[in-house]
């Protein structure tokens, strides 16, 4: 004979229990949690009743702002990993049927995803109609936090080849450039911005640019990074003018002369024009201020197909791309 009912060797793994609970853990707010799960708020605390009646526990401190007990974090990991092998399952089932069908995780930086993913996705949902796509977007660190946990079937960025528990794929090198108006360094060095220009580009360093406010993005951003490595190593390490986790909005406080910012070239590009505008200043930072973009997965014994799909498709969107510049 089992254990009686209610005692907690026999809690029963509900995965609808579970999804509500992490909507609720990411949320931290019963009405923002009930919107994401198109649930009532009823609904949803009387399921996180429910388990905390199956567990024994209190699982949130029902407050503002909404917290986790540490049995609540816990359980979230638990939870994750449940969620994370019940969509494995789903997904491995569909191939058995041959049914490219479910819902497709993508965690890639908004920027990236702002060039990247509008071609790819329209693309590819000509060839998986049943397939939907979640789009991540988050700082690098997050991006892979969020497929180590399970939140998203795979990660577009910088990703160490080697990364445990991780398949990953080299997508495509990244120039980053720095963008600057005319108006700026004119109003800055007078009649020598053209030749300090020209210093920047035949040196590589940004030395010459002394006294030039610099628009940066927040650290632990790959091109946040670079750019701070940059300017240290010209000695002009210091307190940015602006800060933001948004390369779109540098680009436009450039463009109205507020500062330099560092961009990948495809974002100058497609902001500012092919070539070089009459109003802005774009400088190749050389091969020292390159970025490997990555696609990675999690490691299984099986992978969904859609993924490795999604995956070869950006590859060839990529080299096409590459190919006609």
């Amino acid at each position: 004979m089992g254990p009686p009912p209610g005692s907690r060797e026999s809690i029963a793994v509900n995965f609808s229990s579970m999804e509500y609970f992490i909507a609720l853990a990411e949320e931290r707010s019963f009405t923002r949690a009930a919107q994401r799960l198109m649930v009532t708020q009823q609904t949803l605390s009387a399921h996180i009743a429910g388990i905390e009646r199956e567990l024994g526990v209190r699982l949130v401190n029902r407050k503002v702002p909404l917290t986790l007990t540490y049995a609540g974090d816990v359980l979230l990991s638990y939870a994750r990993r449940i969620e994370t092998d019940r969509r494995a399952m789903e997904q491995e089932f569909a191939d058995i049927a041959g049914d490219a069908q479910g819902l497709l995780g993508v965690a890639i930086a908004s920027t990236r995803g702002r060039l990247l993913m509008p071609p790819a996705i329209a693309a590819f949902r000509e060839r998986k109609p049943g397939v939907r796509v979640l789009i991540e977007e988050e700082e690098n660190e997050e991006l892979i936090e969020a497929l180590r946990e399970g939140r998203v079937d795979m990660a577009v960025a910088t990703i160490p080849p080697n990364a445990a528990g991780l398949e990953v794929r080299l997508l495509r090198t990244e120039q980053i450039v720095l963008l600057v108006s005319w108006t700026l360094l004119r109003s800055l060095y007078g009649e020598r911005a053209e030749a300090v220009v020209e210093e920047v580009r035949r040196s590589r360093s940004l030395a010459a640019l002394e006294g030039c406010p610099f628009l940066l993005l927040r650290r632990h951003d790959e091109p946040g990074d670079l750019s701070r490595r940059l300017l240290e190593e010209a000695g002009l390490e210091g307190e940015a003018t602006v800060l933001s986790s948004n390369s779109e909005t540098l680009v436009e406080l450039a463009l109205r002369h507020v500062g330099a910012t560092f961009v990948p070239h495809d974002l100058a590009q497609a902001m500012v024009g092919t070539g070089e505008s009459h109003a802005m200043c774009v400088i190749d930072l050389g091969p020292d201020a390159r970025i490997d973009i990555h696609v990675a997965w999690r490691s299984s014994s099986h992978v969904w197909s859609v993924i490795e799909d999604f995956a070869d498709l950006l590859a060839e969107q990529v080299a096409q791309a590459e190919e006609a510049q």
